[in-house]
């Protein structure tokens, strides 16, 4: 009885938490798929835009979300695998698809150290994110880790697509890394900010890469993956 009344607190305390989860992607309303159209608002690249593929695959055991960035056309450069739990999201794979210098990509599976990257419960105050380590194929004495974590900073509202939303602002801080034996080691940090929208998902984001650049984007249209594979058929 004792230890019966010392939890009931625990729990009412754990109930009264706000529930986020659906300012993440809908997982079960992308079954078929839908490409994420970001317009680029960043210094990184001159491409106009930047594409996503968000696909959400409902399993008898697990719900899962698969993301592919395509970086030229149909030719993905990265895919993410997160498994969707109770209290978040869980980072479970990362393909790169680096391109060598004869302009061929080549499969890099990275490392997961820990990967709970989005919290579905944001009253404790906690940062939450990914730390990933990977071997560059240009580079195989090498280890490249890339970390990002999110900490809640509170609600906002935000113009996605000509209609207003409500949105939750998450500050970053991450690194981007080399450990080098023969060159050194070099570390990195940058920071910025992801806004996503209740519904949508992610809709804005801004990372500051110091020296580096910035990378940014907002979202401007989702689209069927049939109407993007479409521009690029002869």
């Amino acid at each position: 009885m004792y230890r019966l009344l010392f939890f009931l607190p625990l729990l009412a305390a754990c109930s009264d938490q706000r529930d986020v989860r659906n300012f993440y992607f809908p997982v079960r309303e992308l079954t078929d798929g839908l490409v994420y159209e970001y317009t680029n608002k960043g210094t990184l690249t001159d491409e106009p835009s930047d594409f996503w593929y968000f696909l959400g695959i409902d399993r008898d055991t697990a719900l899962y979300l698969s993301s592919t960035h395509y970086a030229d056309g149909m030719s993905p450069d990265q895919v993410v695998r997160e498994r969707i739990t109770n209290d978040g999201v869980q980072l479970e794979q990362l393909i790169l698809y680096p391109r060598l210098v004869t302009g061929q990509p080549q499969r890099v599976d990275a490392q997961i150290l820990y990967g709970r990257s989005f919290p579905f419960y944001t009253d404790d105050g906690r940062a939450t994110g990914y730390r990933i380590a990977f071997i560059p194929p240009d580079n195989p004495d090498a280890v490249n880790y890339i970390s990002l974590n999110r900490r809640f900073r509170g609600d906002t509202t935000l113009t996605v697509m000509g209609e207003s939303r409500p949105a939750l602002l998450f500050d970053l801080e991450g690194e981007v890394s080399q450990r080098d034996p023969t060159l050194g080691d070099i570390s990195p940090t940058y920071t910025g900010y992801e806004i996503y929208a209740e519904g949508l998902g992610l809709v804005e984001y801004h990372r500051d890469l110091g020296a580096g650049g910035v990378m940014a984007g907002k979202l401007v249209r989702r689209i069927p993956m049939a109407d993007y594979a479409g521009k690029f058929e002869r």
